[in-house]
This record gives C-alpha cells, sequence and structure tokens, in this order.
C-alpha cells in the first residue's frame, strides 16, 4: 500500500492500516538489508502478531539461529521475575550506593521504569542476588529462554550478576522472539500485572507514522569460545521490541556482531549501531 495515499483516508482506517506496508516485507529486502547492516554478522525479525507469522526476515547464514549474550536485553525477564515475585512495584525505589559511574544518568537514585530506560546494570545485579539462582533457574526453564545456563563466568561463582553479561546465558534471535511472543500474548507463567508493569516501562515513545515502539537494547562483546568463555574485541548488539498501531501489532528482533574488531576510536557500543538502523527500517516501512 503506498503510504502517501493513507492521509486522504479517515483516522480509523488509518490507524488499521498505518503498519501493513511491512506485510510486503520480503526477501526482495535483502539488498537493502544487505546494504544497512555491511560490515556486521546480523539478523532481523518481523513478526506480526494478528496473522501470526513474520512478514520480514533477514537471516544471512543462519545467524537468527546463533545464540548470543542477551546483555542488557535480559532486564525484560528480569523485569518480569521482580515484579511477579513482588520484589518491586512501580513505585519502589532503587538506592544509588555513591559508586560513580561513567554514564550520569547511572548516579542517581532509580525506579523500575529508570532501570530499564536508562539499563542500569547496577540495579539488575541488585536484584538478581535478591531472586536467588533457583527462582532464577526456575524462571528460565519456564520461560524456555535460550540456553538456560546462569552459572557465569567459569571459576567466579558470579551467575547471580554477571551470567547474561557476555557469559555463560546465551539465546538466539528465534529464541527471543519466542519469548516476546509468549509475553505479548500474557502467556508466562507470571501475572499480567508484570508483564504489563514491564511493557509500560519498556515504552521509547513513537515511529514517525504514530504507532507505539516498546523496546530494550542490549550490548557486550562477542564471546568466540563456548570453551572458556572469554569475551572477544568483536561487539554484540541487541534491539528488541513491540510496535502497536491501531490493530496491527508487531514483533521485532535484532541483532548484530562485527566482522573485524572496531579501531580504537570507534568506542560505540553494539546497541549503539544497531538501534538506529532498526529505527530507520521500522520508520521507512511506515513513512508518510
Amino acid at each position: 500500500m503506498n503510504i502517501k495515499k493513507l492521509l486522504r483516508i479517515s483516522p480509523l482506517a488509518l490507524a488499521a492500516a498505518m503498519l501493513a506496508p511491512w506485510a510486503a516485507a520480503t526477501a526482495s529486502d535483502a539488498p537493502a538489508f544487505n546494504e544497512a547492516f555491511k560490515g556486521y554478522d546480523a539478523c532481523f525479525l518481523l513478526y506480526d502478531v494478528s496473522a501470526k507469522k513474520l512478514v520480514a526476515e533477514y537471516n544471512p547464514g543462519g545467524r537468527c539461529k546463533q545464540r548470543i549474550a542477551p546483555n542488557s536485553t535480559f532486564k525484560v525477564p528480569l523485569s518480569l521475575m521482580a515484579f511477579n515475585e513482588k520484589l518491586i512495584d512501580q513505585q519502589t525505589v532503587f538506592k544509588w550506593s555513591g559508586q560513580k559511574y561513567d554514564r550520569p544518568e547511572l548516579n542517581r537514585d532509580q525506579t523500575p521504569r529508570s532501570w530499564l530506560q536508562h539499563s542500569a546494570l547496577w540495579v539488575s545485579q541488585d536484584i538478581a542476588p535478591s531472586l536467588g539462582y533457583a527462582r532464577v533457574g526456575k524462571y528460565l526453564d519456564d520461560f524456555n529462554y535460550g540456553n538456560l545456563d546462569f552459572s557465569g563466568d567459569i571459576g567466579k561463582n558470579n551467575g547471580l550478576t554477571n551470567a547474561w553479561l557476555s557469559s555463560s546465558l546465551q539465546i538466539s534471535a528465534y529464541e527471543q522472539l519466542d519469548f516476546l511472543k509468549a509475553m505479548e500474548a500474557h502467556a508466562l507463567p507470571v501475572s499480567r500485572e508484570a508483564i504489563d508493569q514491564t511493557r509500560q516501562n519498556m515504552a521509547l515513545g513513537k515511529l514517525e507514522n504514530g504507532a507505539e515502539i516498546y523496546g530494550k537494547t542490549g550490548a557486550g562483546r562477542h564471546r568466540m569460545r563456548t570453551s572458556d568463555r572469554t569475551p572477544s574485541k568483536l561487539r554484540d548488539g541487541w534491539f528488541v521490541g513491540f510496535v502497536e498501531g491501531g490493530a496491527e501489532h508487531y514483533i521485532f528482533v535484532s541483532n548484530l556482531t562485527d566482522r573485524q574488531a572496531p579501531t580504537a576510536d570507534d568506542r560505540y557500543a553494539g546497541s549503539q549501531i544497531l538501534k538506529p538502523i532498526v529505527m530507520r527500517i521500522l520508520n521507512d516501512r511506515t513513512a508518510h
């Protein structure tokens, strides 16, 4: 559908149709995706919740099956766990210890929303130990979340603070999609409130066409060798979430890894590279 023609349609019809261009996404998009992700091993999935099918898939070399560390996207399942266990509610304040971090927005008290919005690692490293290995492990199993390995770095006994950080816990894009599909359908074994509150805290605003976007990024170093879990200089990046406009609901999952180590002056995290690419893809598909 020519999105420009939608401007002459009634507001209700516009709301229902504004995401329709995604339905036309096929393998013919490969050249554009190849250019967008040039220099990276990458995956992009777009799933139509209403139609229950993928409407866009960029999966060169089976990339979407490759497991990598979830890094800060793990805050989504961790938030579900914490809300469900009533360890937190939306009024919870996480008290800053005074430890200084490079990003100034982390050097203050946090709320459940700012925890996700600012990707405050120190909050995650407070919550996971409060849950403990047994409860986290049960949730990972119930969520069917990747390889379920929360042991952390070999010999360091740091799973509760580091397992998801370029370490033992690994998940593929397809597995992220399945997890988000279950979350969107309220099919996870947690309360509706836990899902709704977590989703609310993922809100990022609107796309250019007015559709609501909810998401979470993640960044870390790619783990080259599974035997010793040694991170490399290659960057991993994630950007996952939901798009909602009118009667249309979509889930997107994307990740990338450097093909070559970045130069010394390239200080961008993988998520800082990936998120603008994906936002451009989403906006281009719904441009007026």
